[in-house]
C-alpha cells in the first residue's frame, strides 16, 4: 500500500508527518532556508513512491461569499475562474465551494471563495516538490478539515463558532447551517494556556461583533460557541471565557474527541494540530487548494493505479477462466476414463459370448458382412402395404364392391401370372425385388351386391368406377373378368347348377412398377 504523508505548515516552518493507521508520527522539521529547503528535497527524494498532503495553519486565508446565476458547464468554469482571479489576484491557491441554490426568486447559486493569500510563504515548499517530482495529493488549510466535524461535533442547523489552538496560534472558524462560512488565526506570542484563555474571550467579543458587522448572523441573535481543549484547561478557559445571551461558551473534550476519531496519542495539552492531521489522513475533504500543474505527478500515480487494478482484475479473470477450464479438463478426463473402462467391460463381454457360441463354418467377420447384405436386401424387397392403402382408399369410396379375394405378386412384366413365375412370390430375394426392377402386381375377386345381378349396365358402371379408382400414374389396372358374359356364343345364366342365384362377381388386376 502506497504510504501517505503529512507536510504541515505554518509560520514556524514544515514538518513532515508519517501516517499509520493510529495517527501521524512526525519524522522531520524543515526551515523556508536555502538548507532547509535541500534537506527537505533529499527527503522527498528518499520518499518518492509517497502520497503528500499538505496542511497549511496560516493567517493570510481569505474567505469570500457571493450569490451568482446559475450556470454549468464551462461556462460556470470561467465564471469561477473570473471571480477567483478577482478576490484572490497573485497567488494560484485558491478554490470555490458550492453552498447550494437560493429557493425563491432566480434561484442563484451562493459561493464560498477561499484563497491562500500569503503565497510567498508556499512558493519555495511547491517549487522543491516539483522539482523532486513528488505526488502531491493537495493543499489544505485548517478550516476545510474542521468541516469535516459538520454533523458530529458541530450542529448544522444553527450558526456555529468553533475555536481551536495550534501551535500557530487560536483560529476562530464559523459555520452556518452546516457550511462553513468564514475562519480567522490569531496568532499567540508563547502559546501557554493563560495567554490562550485570555484571547478565547478577547476574539470570542470581536469575531461576534464582526459576524454581526456583516449580516452574517442577526444582531443580538444567540451563537453558540465551542471551544475544543483539553479537558484539565477547561477551567481557566471558562474563567476568561464566559458565556453571554449571544455567545454561548460550550467546553468540547479534545480527548474524547481524539479517541472517538482512532487517535492513539493521547493529547497532552489543547493543541489540536495532531488531530487535524489525523482528520486530514483519514478523509481528505474533496475541495483543495493546489492548481492541476501541482497535483500532476498524483494524477499520474491514480492512472497507474487504475491501470494496475485493471490489469489485476483481467488477471483474476484469467486465472479464474485457467482454474474453470481446468476443472473441465479433469471432468472430461474422469468422464473418458469411465467410458473406456465401460467399453473394456462390453469387449469383454463380447469375447466371452463369441466364446460360448457354437462353432460355424465361416468366420464371424464373413457372417456379419452376409447379415448385414441380408438386412439391406430385406429393406429393398418390396411389400403389399402401399398397393392394399390405394385398394382400401378406393372400397371406402365403392359402397357396392366387396372384395372377397386378393392375390399379390411380384413380376417381370404386368401381365406375366404366377404360374409363369413359379407359383406366387412374395418378396424373396432372388425375385424382379432383388435387383430393384420389376412390378408388383395384385388381383382382385371382388363381387356386386345381389340386387345388381339383372341390371348389366350398373354392374358395368360400378366395375368401371373402381376400376378407375385404383388406376394413378404409377399403376396400371386392367379388368380381367366382368360380372356377366360379354360373348354372343355363350348362354347368359342367374343361377348355378343348385338354382341359387350368385352375386355378380369381377376379376381386376393391377400392376406398379417397383
Amino acid at each position: 500500500m502506497t504510504a501517505r504523508r503529512l507536510l504541515f505548515l505554518d509560520s514556524l516552518g514544515l514538518t513532515a508527518y508519517r501516517w499509520q493507521t493510529g495517527g501521524p508520527h512526525a519524522e522531520a522539521t524543515f526551515t523556508a532556508d536555502p538548507a532547509g529547503l535541500d534537506a527537505f528535497d533529499e527527503y522527498l527524494n528518499q520518499r518518492h513512491t509517497s502520497l503528500f498532503y499538505l496542511l497549511a495553519d496560516v493567517a493570510d486565508e481569505g474567505f469570500q461569499i457571493e450569490d451568482l446565476p446559475y450556470v454549468h458547464g464551462s461556462d460556470r468554469d470561467e465564471l469561477l475562474k473570473r471571480k477567483l482571479s478577482q478576490y484572490f489576484y497573485g497567488t494560484p491557491l485558491s478554490m470555490a465551494m458550492s453552498l447550494g441554490r437560493a429557493k425563491s426568486g432566480r434561484r442563484d447559486e451562493k459561493f464560498l471563495f477561499a484563497g491562500l493569500t500569503g503565497y510567498p510563504q508556499f512558493e519555495p515548499w511547491l517549487q522543491t516538490m516539483r522539482g523532486a517530482e513528488a505526488q502531491l495529493a493537495g493543499v489544505y488549510s485548517v478550516p476545510l478539515v474542521l468541516a469535516g466535524l459538520i454533523g458530529k461535533v458541530i450542529d448544522k442547523a444553527k450558526p456555529v463558532l468553533l475555536m481551536t489552538v495550534g501551535r500557530a496560534g487560536l483560529r476562530q472558524t464559523f459555520f452556518d447551517s452546516g457550511h462553513l462560512r468564514f475562519s480567522r488565526l490569531t496568532p499567540m506570542a508563547t502559546g501557554m494556556i493563560g495567554e490562550v484563555a485570555t484571547a478565547c474571550g478577547t476574539e470570542t467579543k470581536k469575531i461576534y461583533q464582526y459576524l454581526a458587522g456583516q449580516r452574517m448572523i442577526a444582531r443580538d441573535a444567540p451563537m453558540e460557541t465551542l471551544v475544543l481543549a483539553h479537558p484539565s484547561h477547561f477551567g481557566i478557559i471558562g474563567d476568561r471565557c464566559e458565556s453571554t445571551p449571544e455567545r454561548q461558551v460550550q467546553m468540547v473534550d479534545l480527548v474524547a474527541e481524539a479517541a472517538k476519531h482512532g487517535l492513539k496519542e493521547v493529547p497532552a495539552d489543547s493543541r489540536a494540530d495532531p488531530l487535524f492531521l489525523h482528520l486530514l489522513a483519514r478523509r481528505a475533504p474533496a475541495a483543495q487548494f493546489a492548481p492541476a500543474a501541482e497535483r500532476r505527478q498524483y494524477r499520474l500515480w491514480q492512472t497507474r493505479v487504475a491501470l494496475n487494478a485493471a490489469a489485476g482484475g483481467i488477471l483474476a479473470a484469467s486465472l479464474l477462466y485457467a482454474g474453470s477450464q481446468m476443472l473441465s479438463h479433469v471432468e472430461l478426463a474422469n468422464t473418458n476414463s469411465l467410458l473406456q473402462s465401460e467399453v473394456d467391460l462390453g469387449k469383454r463381454r463380447y469375447s466371452g459370448m463369441l466364446q460360448n457360441l457354437p462353432p460355424v463354418s465361416i468366420g464371424y467377420d464373413s457372417l456379419r458382412v452376409l447379415t448385414d447384405r441380408f438386412e439391406a436386401l430385406a429393406q429393398r424387397s418390396p411389400g403389399p402395404d402401399p398397393m392394399l392403402e390405394h385398394i382400401s382408399l378406393a372400397l371406402s369410396k365403392s359402397p357396392k364392391v366387396d372384395l372377397t379375394k386378393l392375390d399379390w405378386w411380384l413380376a417381370s412384366s404386368p401381365d406375366e401370372t404366377p404360374s409363369a413365375i413359379g407359383g406366387t412370390v412374395r418378396g424373396g430375394a432372388g425375385g424382379p425385388a432383388a435387383t430393384g426392377s420389376g412390378y408388383a402386381v395384385v388381383r382382385i375377386h371382388a363381387q356386386l351386391p345381389l340386387s345388381m345381378v339383372s341390371d348389366h349396365r350398373s354392374q358395368l358402371d360400378t366395375v368401371n368406377a373402381f376400376a378407375e379408382m385404383l388406376r394413378s400414374t404409377d399403376t396400371q389396372v386392367q379388368v380381367v373378368t366382368l360380372p356377366f358374359e360379354t360373348e354372343s356364343g355363350k348362354s347368359i345364366r342367374s343361377t348355378d347348377a343348385s338354382g341359387l342365384v350368385d352375386p355378380p362377381r369381377f376379376v381386376i388386376r393391377m400392376a406398379r412398377k417397383l
